[in-house]
């Protein structure tokens, strides 16, 4: 029988840092997209974003997709009061970026989720800074004009 797991103090992996990404030009993928309400009751869609890992060998990107394929961050597009049509100029923007048609429809949240899941698309990350429980954190930000259509083709990202 082999044991499943020894311990050992000596080979331990790289610390992982949950620090914000640097800021840059990324390769990401689409990896879920959800709505959400904040307490003050805007209304939002979160966005999960995963660096392409298939790109470490892209010239371009050696310092964001090379580093940091496979990393996992998020970006809310919130509709307040400085964005009232935020469906037709921050949402339509990442559509097209993602490969919508010109003209195309989407009768509710869940067909525009449903197409841009798993989809490709080069992003300009910045940074923001949030203040939570009196602290402040950067945190990754994409803004709208700021999403691109992938200029890499996918591989199987499985």
């Amino acid at each position: 029988m082999t044991d499943f797991l020894k311990t050992d103090y000596d080979h331990l992996p790289e610390s992982n840092s949950y620090d914000a990404l640097p800021t840059g030009v990324y390769e990401v993928m689409i990896k879920d997209i959800n709505e959400k309400q904040a307490a003050t009751g805007n209304a939002g869609v979160a966005f999960q974003l995963e660096v392409r890992r298939d790109l470490d060998s892209e010239g371009d990107l050696a310092n964001s997709n090379g580093k940091f394929g496979g990393r996992v961050f998020f970006t809310t597009v919130w509709n307040s009061d400085k964005n009232p049509e935020y469906r037709l100029t921050t949402l339509n923007a990442i559509a097209i970026a993602a490969g919508a048609s010109n003209k195309r429809v989407y009768e509710t949240f869940d067909d525009f989720r449903e197409e841009l899941l798993l989809k490709a698309v080069r992003v300009n990350l910045t940074h923001d800074i949030s203040t939570f429980q009196g602290e402040d954190r950067v945190q990754e930000t994409v803004a709208p004009w700021d999403w691109e259509p992938t200029q890499l083709l996918m591989a199987d990202m499985a």
